[in-house]
């Protein structure tokens, strides 16, 4: 333990206690899918194909709120592993069309569980009831954003 303990202040500030969960719950998913050679932004790249037949980059970009080089470099990555399938859109020749593969579908499903698993470590302290409470929280201000 550090000699030095968290101020009150940083305690009860949300920038701070998000920073504290995102890095607590990072660091635990991106350990258990490291070995399946794949990042955590990857996985979400895939997760949003999950829902659709394909979507374009530009959707995804701003679904994840990514720059369009990082989400050239993150489809690329998935292309290679043969999860994904961009193509052009016969609309738009400037547009790219991503939809995920069979071989992706599965691995989203065999990566989701890892997830889920890494994440329910990462908060084994924390009840149902206030795993509940914070997913409504953090949706309610997503949908925010949205508006």
């Amino acid at each position: 333990m550090a000699d030095l303990e968290i101020p009150t202040e940083l305690l009860e500030s949300p920038s701070f206690q998000l920073e504290r969960l995102r890095r607590r719950t990072r660091d635990a998913v991106e350990s258990q899918i490291s070995a399946k050679h794949v990042s955590l932004r990857e996985y979400w790249v895939l997760s949003c194909l999950m829902s659709t037949d394909a979507t374009s980059q530009s959707a995804l970009c701003e679904v994840l709120a990514y720059d369009a080089s990082d989400m050239v470099r993150l489809v690329d990555a998935l292309e290679k592993k043969g999860w994904v399938k961009r193509e052009r859109d016969s609309k738009d020749r400037r547009r790219q069309i991503v939809r995920a593969t069979k071989r992706g579908r599965r691995q989203q499903a065999e990566l989701s569980k890892l997830v889920n698993q890494a994440e329910d470590s990462a908060l084994y302290e924390s009840t149902s009831k206030q795993l509940k409470h914070l997913r409504k929280l953090a949706h309610a201000i997503i949908a925010a954003e949205a508006d």
